[in-house]
């Protein structure tokens, strides 16, 4: 009876310490594989790269000692690269432009290389309101300007046909239709071609970004039909 007795308290205590482990696991935070950390990190790695810089938050006192740099650093990439960028005046500063140095210099240089490509459209427009649309590509930004221009025509009975020709351009002006930052139009000139067929004018402007403005030039092509419509 007592060796009975001893092998029931035995059974019994390996019983409970099993049910002690038991407890123990599902309390037990889960096991992360070293694969699943790599991996995990790496899109932390990945997300944190992708994201735009962050702009600072700064005093007056620590915003015009940023400005100081600014300006050295806008001054050095205009040696190095020979550009025309410009950094505009403290005040127009908004809270998004206030970026670290390192930040506003990879900015910079993000913007050396730029060009512009003319939106091709056939759609007829009357001569008092012609539109025509232009993609400024700024490192890996793109901005469409939208330009309106206003033009006579005149029946010309100098021409077999008799058709419609261009008279005169009254006004151009230019706009960001579309993307970040703001463009300025400082002129525009005009060139009449082809016997009063097509309008070739090249349009002026700086665009400003982040703080710093830059000078742009590019040429665009009007052209009335027959019937005095303008593409």
């Amino acid at each position: 009876m007592k060796k009975f007795w001893l092998i029931s308290v035995v059974l019994g205590t390996i019983w409970l310490t099993g049910c002690e482990n038991a407890k123990e696991d599902n309390h037990a935070p889960p096991k992360i594989s070293v694969d699943k950390q790599k991996i995990d990190k790496e899109k932390m790695t990945t997300t944190e790269h992708d994201n735009a810089p962050i702009p600072l938050v700064l005093t007056q006192e620590q915003k015009e000692q940023y400005y100081k740099e600014y300006t050295s650093i806008v001054n050095q990439i205009n040696g190095k690269y020979q550009t025309d960028f410009e950094i505009n005046p403290i005040h127009t500063f908004s809270g998004d432009d206030w970026l670290e140095l390192k930040d506003f210099e990879d900015m910079l240089k993000g913007r050396i290389d730029s060009s512009f490509v003319m939106v091709d459209n056939k759609e007829v427009h009357p001569p008092g309101a012609a539109p025509k649309l232009v993609e400024l590509h700024i490192g890996k930004n793109k901005t469409i300007i939208r330009i309106n221009g206003s033009f006579d025509t005149q029946l010309s009975a100098n021409t077999p046909e008799g058709r419609q020709l261009f008279s005169a351009l009254h006004a151009l002006t230019s706009e960001i239709e579309q993307g970040d930052g703001k463009w300025t139009q400082t002129g525009y000139d005009p060139l009449m071609i082809d016997e009063g067929r097509v309008y070739y004018i090249t349009v002026g402007g700086y665009y400003s970004f982040n703080g710093v403005s830059s000078p742009h030039n590019f040429e665009i092509e009007y052209y009335c039909n027959e019937n005095g419509g303008i593409t």
